[in-house]
């Protein structure tokens, strides 16, 4: 998750947004945007909300987030965090953080 997708995400949590709206908000190639959108809905946090229609005829699909809400908590040593999505049920992340990760090969 980089600056750009939470960036995204947060910009369509309340509105559903075209990929050109995010990247002039944003100031993100266009490709670049379509990209994240796609990872973002690979993940389950990004929903097509719907196709629209320029004044001139042409077509554009508008996403809307699907994170209702984050909660992260640290406490002793351990970080939990709680994702809540749309309509799916919750995924909670706990690391106690005096545990060094492991490397994936």
């Amino acid at each position: 998750m980089d600056e750009y997708n939470m960036k995204i995400l947060a910009a369509t949590s309340y509105k559903a947004r075209s990929a050109r709206e995010l990247a002039f908000m944003f100031d993100i190639p266009l490709a670049s945007c379509y990209r994240k959108l796609r990872e973002l809905a690979a993940a389950g946090i990004m929903k097509l909300e719907s196709t629209e229609l320029t004044p001139d005829g042409k077509r554009y699909k508008v996403y809307r987030s699907q994170i209702d809400y984050v909660t992260l908590v640290y406490e002793k040593g351990k970080v939990s965090m709680k994702v809540d999505i749309h309509l799916k049920s919750p995924l909670e992340i706990v690391r106690n953080m005096a545990t060094p990760l492991q490397k994936e090969l």
